[in-house]
């Protein structure tokens, strides 16, 4: 009796059912007693790709982006080879020619140079620059024997000296190592009425550039000097120090 009465119920309950399915495959029932009863089918194949869309509008210009890094140095170029000479440009023209202002008086000049024996120095009020007859050594060839002038090739620190003597009786003199027109060191002798020589010596170390000109000088306002084949007169000089 239980089963037919199952049935029955199940077959009524049917009855008050409206089915609906939709394209998704999905089946829903309405019961007039307002409960919803759903049923979900599996899911269907998958379905074949569409065709492609419309290209879309063209998207608006970035910011700038960062600076990079600086690259590695290139390899040097290879040098280029010396091009030909030219040719001569014309000569220019000649310019006008037009005088100087007048220049200033110079300062009193010195006798020429004058040799070491028996030198009497004439009062004229001008110096007189002493030679040497004999060179017994001139290494560099700094000395220049026809003006009496040593001229620095080397700068650097030298010693000179230089030596006087007055004729035999009734003179004197006065004697300067110059550098470059200036006063260094001095020689003074005199023997007055003394019938005999008088002779003496001085030395300095200077500091030479070169072109620097040294030479000994015998004042003037006649002041005299004596030698002979002895050779007292005598004028030296060499390097200490190359600067």
């Amino acid at each position: 009796m239980k089963i037919p009465v199952l049935v029955s119920l199940l077959l009524v309950l049917r009855t008050f059912v409206a089915l609906e399915t939709d394209q998704g495959g999905v089946c829903s029932g309405q019961l007039n007693n307002s409960q919803n009863i759903t049923v979900v089918a599996a899911p269907g194949a998958k379905g074949e790709p569409g065709t492609e869309g419309p290209q879309g509008p063209k998207g608006e210009q970035g910011e700038k982006g960062v600076r990079g890094a600086p690259g590695k140095l290139g390899p040097a170029g290879t040098t280029s080879q010396k091009g030909d000479k030219g040719e001569q440009g014309p000569a220019g023209e000649k310019g006008d020619r037009e005088q100087g202002p007048t220049g200033e008086k110079g300062a009193p000049g010195t006798n020429p140079p004058a040799p070491t024996t028996s030198l009497v120095n004439q009062p004229d009020g001008v110096n007189t620059v002493l030679t040497y007859d004999v060179i017994l050594s001139n290494m560099g060839g700094d000395y220049n024997q026809e003006t009496g002038k040593f001229v620095a090739t080397v700068g650097g620190v030298y010693f000179f000296t230089f030596t006087g003597m007055t004729p035999y009786s009734g003179s004197n003199y006065f004697v300067h190592l110059m550098k470059n027109g200036a006063k260094m060191v001095g020689l003074y002798e005199q023997n007055g009425g003394t019938p005999q020589n008088q002779s003496s010596s001085n030395s300095a170390i200077l500091q030479l550039q070169p072109g620097d000109e040294v030479w000994v000088e015998l004042d003037s306002y006649g002041r005299s000097l004596y030698s002979d084949d002895d050779r007292y007169l005598t004028f030296s000089g060499f390097l200490i120090h190359v600067v």
